[in-house]
């Protein structure tokens, strides 16, 4: 990330999506390994047998692969898939832009310079309320927007986004008569700019 920042950019956060997102595929992987053991357990002691006395005698072992390789074909199409995606998902929040980088099964990478930023809405389900997620939806005022789902810490973030966007030099920002670039930079001001630690949530 460093080598993508323009000279004088800083990041302020670095973060995937939220980790509960990965709490239903663990209790998917459990779950299906646990019953894939127990099936392979059952059919190679020869159980099968009671059950379906035609099938020849000695070939449970041989069953007893079928719940093997269906466990693994299922935790590897969805738990481990779901690990990927959101370990290859970053948000990117820096002094000037907002970042959404997709990296694995599918590359793509969005940014959205704040100076562009006029509205940043917060979007909580019940669920997420709990676990302080949510969706962060920044606008420019036209058709442009950038959407983050499932961040973590939502409203730290989205006061982050507003103090990285009132600290933006004064030529950089928007009036608010009208959306106008404002006359001046940071000589207007008094103070430097503020020196950012990048947070990880």
């Amino acid at each position: 990330m460093r080598r993508l920042l323009a000279p004088g950019e800083q990041v302020i956060v670095d973060t995937r999506r939220h980790p509960s997102l990965l709490v239903l595929p663990a209790v998917v992987t459990v779950a299906v390994c646990g019953a894939a053991a127990f099936a392979a357990g059952w059919l190679t002691r020869g159980r099968l047998d009671t059950v379906l006395p035609w099938i020849p005698a000695g070939s449970g072992p041989w069953l007893a692969l079928v719940p093997a390789l269906l466990g693994a074909w299922t935790v590897v199409t969805y738990p481990l898939r779901r690990l990927v995606a959101w370990t290859g998902l970053r948000y990117t929040l820096t002094s000037r832009r907002v970042l959404r980088r997709q990296r694995g099964f599918r590359r793509s990478e969005r940014e959205l310079p704040l100076v562009m930023v006029r509205d940043v809405a917060v979007h909580q389900t019940i669920l997420q309320s709990f676990v302080h997620s949510g969706s962060i939806t920044l606008t420019t005022g036209q058709a442009a927007s950038l959407r983050l789902d499932d961040v973590p810490e939502v409203r730290s973030f989205r006061q982050l986004v507003l103090d990285a966007i009132d600290e933006l030099p004064l030529d950089q920002g928007f009036a608010d008569d009208g959306g106008l670039p404002r006359p001046g930079g940071w000589a207007e001001r008094s103070e430097a700019p503020p020196p950012w630690e990048p947070r990880e949530y």
